[in-house]
């Protein structure tokens, strides 16, 4: 068993570590690709000119369903901007993702790619095309990447100098602004 948590904990550490993304804090956005609009489609596609919270996620990650709490309850606190987006991105099918979204309630505009370009673009480390996820970025309203993180160290301080135009800072991050969980 004490050798199974070590092997676990290399795994997660070095996937952290050693998978480098392609973009950093301050890089242009690649332009997002949506191949299907699962939930909550937008009447206004165009997000150019918008702030995006852009969470890659999957049907099979426990921690990515885990965290869609906490986006919700964020996505709600800054409802009243109409400037910015949530944006929930899977490389999965329609038909994949159907049973995950009746038993998941999304707040975010939840999308598919199946090309996987977005996911690729995004995410997959150049080398070995390994990837972690859940992963988020927020992408200001000119197209450039504010802030690259885990969703559970996302919080109102993270989002509201984002929004601000404020550097966000690597104590920014930190549980402890965590919105306060659903009643």
């Amino acid at each position: 068993m004490k050798n199974a948590i070590l092997l676990l904990f290399a795994f997660v550490v070095s996937n952290q570590t050693f998978s480098q993304l392609k973009y950093k804090v301050g890089d242009k956005a690649p332009k997002l690709n949506i191949t299907n609009y699962l939930q909550n489609e937008p009447k206004d596609k165009n997000f150019d000119k918008k702030y995006i919270l852009l969470e890659f996620w999957a049907t099979w990650c426990t921690t990515c369903l885990a965290e869609v709490p906490n986006l919700n309850k964020l996505q709600e606190n800054y409802k009243k901007n109409k400037d910015f987006v949530f944006i929930s991105i899977t490389d999965e099918s329609p038909e994949k993702t159907k049973k995950t979204l009746e038993r998941v309630k999304f707040n975010s505009i939840v999308v598919s790619d199946q090309t996987k370009k977005a996911l690729t673009d995004f995410v997959v480390d150049d080398d070995q095309g390994s990837y972690a996820i859940p992963k988020t970025f927020l992408i200001d309203n000119k197209g450039i990447i504010r802030w690259i993180g885990e969703p559970y160290t996302l919080n109102e301080v993270v989002i509201n100098k984002f929004l601000n135009g404020k550097e966000i800072l690597e104590s920014d991050n930190t549980v402890s602004n965590r919105p306060a969980p659903p009643r």
